[in-house]
Formats: C-alpha cells, sequence, structure tokens
C-alpha cells in the first residue's frame, strides 16, 4: 500500500506541474520546489522538506521532484518494453562526483552566477524541457482540437491557445536533455538523481540520518539479489544486506519484490544503519552501506549545510554586494516589472522558464549566446516580439525563486521598466509622409500623443513621467527598424 500511494500521490504531483507549466493551474508547486524554495528564502518550505528528509528519507524525489517522477516513468517503460522489471545492479557511490557539483552548485549560489545552478537544477530542467520542447507541438495540437470543434460544434467554449515561437537554440538544448536523461533512465534508472542532481546530494547528507527508512531483516534475507535488481537508485547490495540511504529515493519497489518478506520500511536502529565512521577501513571489506570515515561524514555534512547558508544569505537581496555579487547594475537591462534591480534578478534567476510559458505577448524569451554568457538561459524582453501587457502580472506571481518578487495588478501599472525614445528619422510620416499614429493609438498609458509641428504634420511626443517602458509602442510601431524603442533605466542613468 505504500508503494502504491507513493505512486498516486506522485503521477497526481506530476499532473498538476505539467497543468501549472502550462498556464492551467494555479503556480503553487513550483515554489515548494527545493532551489527555487532557498533562492527566494521560503522558510516554511525549506523546513518542512528537510524535516519529512530528516523522518523519511527523500521523499521529496520521488514524491514532489518532477524530473524525478518523469525519471520512474521512463524506468517503468522500459521495463515493460522488455515484458520484465528492468534489472538494475548495485554501484558504489560515486561520492567525489556527487560532493564536487553541489560544491559548484553552492558557489554558483554565493557569488550569484546562476548558469551552472539552472544548468543542474532538476525543477529548472524540467521547465525548459516543457517550455521550449513540448509547448509549441502542444499548442499547435490543441488549436488543431479546437477549430474541428468549432467547425462540429463540440465545445464551443474551447478557446485557441496563443502560439509562441520558443528560440532554437533553446529547443535543441531542450532536447538534448531529454535524450540524455531519457537514456540515462532507461538503461542505469535514477543515475541522475544519485550521482549529479545537487538537490538529490543535499537532501541525500540528511537522509544518511533519517528515522524511517527501507531496512532489510538480516535474519529473513536469503540473498537472492531481487531488490537489488530492482532498484533504480543502485543503493542496495544484496551481498552485504546494506542499503545506502543517502542514494534511496524511496520509491518502495523493493519492499514489493522480496520473496521472504526481509525488507520494511521502519525505524532504523543504529546497528542497521551501516554507516561506518571508522578512520581506518580494510581495503578489502565489502561495502555494506555508505562507506564514510568520520572526516568524510563531517565533511559533507558541512558542504550541505554551507550550501543552504549561502542560499539563505543570497535570498536576502539586500546583502547581495556583500558577498560578491556580479555588478550588473551598469547593463543596459530592460527588466520585468517586480525585479528588484538587475543585481537581484540575474543572480536568483535559474531559468526555469515558468515566467517566459506564462507571458500571454511572449515577449519574455529565453536568452541565447548571443546575449553573453552571463545571461544565457535567463529571460530577457525582446519587445520585437511582443509587450508587457498593461493588465497582466503573471510573470510576478508565478516566479518560485524571487527574481520577480510579487506585484499586485495595481502596482505592475505603475511600476516604470524603461522609457520609449522616439526617433523622427525612421518614422513613416518623414520617410514616407504617412501619418501612423500607431504609437500614440497603442499607448494605454497615454505617455504618447501627436503634436502638430511647423510643416503641419503631426510626430509623437513622448511624456517621460508618463511613460512606463511597456514597449506597446516599439511592437506596433511598423517602420523598418522600428522608429520608437524602449531604452532601460540603467542607461539612461549612463
Amino acid at each position: 500500500m505504500i508503494r502504491k500511494g507513493r505512486i498516486i500521490v506522485s503521477l497526481g504531483m506530476l499532473f498538476v506541474m505539467v497543468l501549472t507549466l502550462g498556464g492551467l493551474f494555479v503556480p503553487v508547486l513550483p515554489h515548494w520546489q527545493f532551489l527555487p524554495a532557498l533562492l527566494a528564502g521560503n522558510f516554511l518550505a525549506l523546513a518542512l522538506i528537510l524535516a519529512v528528509t530528516f523522518l523519511f528519507g527523500r521523499v521529496y524525489c520521488s514524491v514532489l521532484c518532477p524530473l524525478g517522477i518523469s525519471q520512474d516513468l521512463v524506468i517503468w517503460l522500459s521495463g515493460r518494453r522488455r515484458k520484465k522489471r528492468r534489472a538494475f545492479a548495485f554501484a558504489r557511490e560515486r561520492r567525489g562526483l556527487r560532493y564536487a557539483v553541489l560544491f559548484l552548485a553552492g558557489l554558483s549560489i554565493l557569488f550569484g552566477y546562476p548558469l551552472f545552478l539552472g544548468l543542474v537544477d532538476p525543477y529548472s530542467i524540467f521547465g525548459r524541457i516543457l517550455n521550449d520542447l513540448f509547448a509549441l507541438p502542444v499548442s499547435y495540437g490543441w488549436n488543431a482540437i479546437v477549430g474541428l470543434s468549432e467547425r462540429y460544434d463540440w465545445l464551443p467554449l474551447l478557446m485557441k491557445a496563443e502560439v509562441q515561437q520558443p528560440s532554437a537554440w533553446a529547443a535543441v538544448l531542450a532536447g538534448i536533455y531529454l535524450i540524455v536523461l531519457v537514456a540515462l533512465s532507461w538503461r542505469h534508472g535514477r543515475a541522475y538523481c544519485h550521482t549529479i542532481c545537487p538537490v538529490g546530494t543535499l537532501l541525500g547528507t540528511v537522509s544518511r540520518f533519517s528515522v524511517f527508512r527501507p531496512v532489510i531483516d538480516a535474519d529473513r534475507c536469503i540473498h537472492c539479489g531481487a531488490c537489488e535488481r530492482t532498484c533504480p537508485s543502485a543503493c542496495i547490495d544484496a551481498k552485504t544486506g546494506g542499503i545506502d540511504s543517502s542514494r534511496c529515493v524511496d520509491c518502495f519497489d523493493c519492499l514489493t519484490i522480496c520473496p521472504k518478506d526481509a525488507l520494511h520500511f521502519s525505524r532504523s536502529h543504529h546497528a542497521q544503519q551501516k554507516v561506518r565512521m571508522t578512520e581506518t577501513e580494510p581495503a578489502d571489506t565489502p561495502p555494506s552501506g555508505p562507506v564514510m570515515t568520520r572526516r568524510e561524514l563531517l565533511g559533507t555534512t558541512a558542504l550541505a549545510i554551507g550550501t543552504v547558508a549561502a542560499g539563505l544569505v543570497r535570498s536576502r537581496s539586500a546583502m547581495s554586494a556583500s558577498v560578491g555579487a556580479w555588478d550588473l547594475e551598469g547593463e543596459a537591462s530592460i527588466l520585468p516589472p517586480g525585479a528588484q534591480s538587475a543585481d537581484s534578478f540575474y543572480t536568483h534567476c535559474t531559468s526555469c522558464h515558468l515566467c517566459v510559458s506564462r507571458c500571454p505577448s511572449g515577449v519574455l524569451l529565453s536568452s541565447g549566446p548571443e546575449n553573453g554568457a552571463l545571461h544565457l538561459l535567463q529571460p530577457h524582453m525582446d519587445f520585437s516580439q511582443g509587450y508587457c501587457v498593461y493588465n497582466c502580472n503573471l510573470c510576478s506571481v508565478v516566479c518560485p525563486t524571487g527574481a520577480i518578487r510579487p506585484l499586485s495588478l495595481a502596482e505592475k501599472q505603475q511600476t516604470k521598466i524603461g522609457l520609449a525614445r522616439y526617433d523622427k528619422q525612421q518614422c513613416l510620416i518623414t520617410r514616407d509622409g504617412i501619418v501612423c499614429g500607431n504609437c500614440a493609438r497603442h499607448c494605454l498609458t497615454q505617455a504618447i500623443t501627436m503634436v502638430e509641428d511647423r510643416d503641419g504634420r503631426s510626430y509623437p511626443v513622448v511624456d517621460d513621467a508618463a511613460c512606463i517602458g511597456c514597449g506597446s509602442c516599439e511592437y506596433h510601431c511598423p517602420a523598418e527598424p522600428s522608429a520608437i524603442h524602449i531604452i532601460g533605466i540603467a542607461e539612461l542613468l549612463r
């Protein structure tokens, strides 16, 4: 029952997360993902996740992490394809690699350079795969269904989705991630989770001390190896009866496969923990779990605590400068409403692309190599593709990391993200004698008015006090290149 319950809950969580990233569900679960919660300073989510991990192990990885649950689906399909359970085998912990990745993730958080963090964070990887790879075909498919519904009068209330084209490089990168993760899961189970994932390593450090965990009853065990072959985390050594609790993700598959009922999820006593803390260990001693010296145990625990501490320090934007954040204030950046500063935005964003997927006009796009390695993958505003809709504050509502702080609609409508600048020489009035007026017509704050000049023609005039830099004027300008464009606040201060 415990395994069936885990499967039902995890599939429900995955379904809700997919709907959330697709814009069809209230964005609650993203705020309960570990790294976003850490960067946002969400103490309630962090405390609850760590407390559950200490009590029951890495339940988070099998129930709440969408990338982990997706890998479980691939593993299940792998077993079905071969018409039998996928045979896995125990593998020694790659401790050096695991904690090297965690160390680099901690440095990325501390020094405000989240590119590496975005590349390995499971939630951000899942978000990019869903948004950059699957959103486009799903949108076309949905619109085809709506078209059939309208033609045959099935469900007249269905509405077509806005089709937003992701950048080609972002789709290619998401495709590479998908192929690699599917291949790893198909052949090696949860290899990413127990070797690369920094969240898994951090929570695995806590789960070394978990109160309840899968335990092998030595009196009943016949060392048949059934549990080892069914473990996708490669953490069960059937020969010695040891389970590496730092890599176990509590999938509970092993509990149902044992022919002698020797495996139970129960309170672990000191004698059953199998964690060696002696200073020396004979080289030929078979592993009975995570073989660790006291120094290694203290070192890995200190690294995990340090990573959490770095995230909590980073979550307080007022302390950013004191911990060596990148100086981004001098850049000509146009930030989404709710971004407190360039430093705060760029050092908190893990490129999950949730804001990109929820932007109704498509003005938020994933940054490519042309914007520099510092901002790779992170969202940027491109007013040639869209504009910041006046009656929308979705990006500030859905952001789980604190890169975009929550704004009410009234606050968002008064937030200035830039100013419009008019180039008279590029305007159709000057070039072709065509009185367009699109910029003034589409300005919802009435910051642009058409004023008659000495030549008898009307030209746009921008009121800086009323302009909020939404970019509607630039987007709707028919001139090539645009005769009016938005300049970031930082550029105006130069």
